[in-house]
């Protein structure tokens, strides 16, 4: 597999590729005659249990250190604390057509009401499709087909009821380098069933247009996502940045795997999980 093919399969960067092979000594591919990389099996799923290690928080550093077979027990060890994936969702995940699968959500969706949906179905949807990303069994092209249809749904959910005037607003949005925001759009599905009048920006937006947005939209609050791909320190200090960019009265809500290590600063609320959205809720929005 070529270094192309290889950061199209996993999902990781070719540059990040090249930085690691100088840096960490893995992946060392075999070269051709023309110094073209080619990459085996056995480093495709190595490369994919460093993959899932990162998302769950693991720095490459730490991650590179670790042998092969210490690897895999960290990765055990870490993904047994998490619910085990529904065997229901195989079909869905491996088999359906893209028109069965878009019957299949919405009627999930219709049976189960918007915040069951996405605690009940669409998290362990989204677990097993990682599970099987990370075992090899499902294509990055299949999670692909699946989340773009699972984002199309919940983002019509944002528009289904027009909000009032006197609903609060929350603008939900990732920097410049977040290109992640599958969490975000849950989240905002989640404050939307809580009443909420969501924005969400479908762009990464520059830290330095996100105060004029906020002014021009009048919103209540802001909300960021910062995934474990998002530089930890350079999310705090995006923050403590954007916090003392906003009017005191505008919240600042951040979550992700990037903010998940402490970051406490003033007027900031921190979300670690999806499940405390209603609280949060109750205790900036009432």
């Amino acid at each position: 597999m070529t270094i192309q093919q290889l950061s199209n399969e996993i999902g990781i960067g070719i540059d990040t590729l090249r930085i690691w092979e100088r840096r960490y000594g893995f992946p060392i591919p075999t070269r051709s005659a023309r110094g073209h990389r080619s990459y085996s099996d056995d480093q495709i799923h190595e490369l994919r249990i460093v993959k899932k290690l990162q998302s769950l928080g693991h720095r490459p550093g730490k991650i590179f250190a670790l042998s092969s077979d210490e690897r895999q027990k960290l990765l055990t060890a870490t993904t047994e604390q998490e619910l085990t994936p529904n065997t229901a969702l195989q079909p869905l995940t491996k088999e359906l057509s893209p028109v069965q699968i878009n019957a299949e959500l919405r009627e999930q969706l219709q049976r189960l009401g918007l915040v069951s949906f996405i605690h009940q179905y669409a998290l362990p949807l989204l677990q097993t499709l990682d599970q099987g990303w990370t075992e090899g069994s499902i294509s990055i092209a299949r999670e692909h087909l699946i989340t773009d249809r699972l984002e199309e749904l919940l983002r019509e959910q944002l528009v289904t009821e027009q909000p009032t005037k006197s609903q609060k607003k929350l603008l939900f949005l990732t920097l410049s380098g977040e290109r992640h925001k599958l969490g975000l759009l849950l989240a905002a599905a989640l404050f939307h069933a809580e009443g909420i009048n969501c924005i969400l920006l479908n762009q990464e937006l520059p830290l330095s247009e996100v105060q004029k947005l906020t002014s021009e939209l009048q919103v209540d609050g802001v909300a960021l996502s910062f995934s474990c791909h998002y530089p930890a320190r350079q999310a705090k200090i995006d923050l403590a940045s954007l916090r003392n960019q906003l009017d005191p009265q505008v919240k600042l809500i951040a979550g992700g795997q990037a903010v998940q290590g402490g970051v406490t600063m003033q007027n900031l609320t921190i979300c670690t999980a999806l499940k405390q959205i209603p609280g949060i809720c109750s205790k900036l929005f009432t």
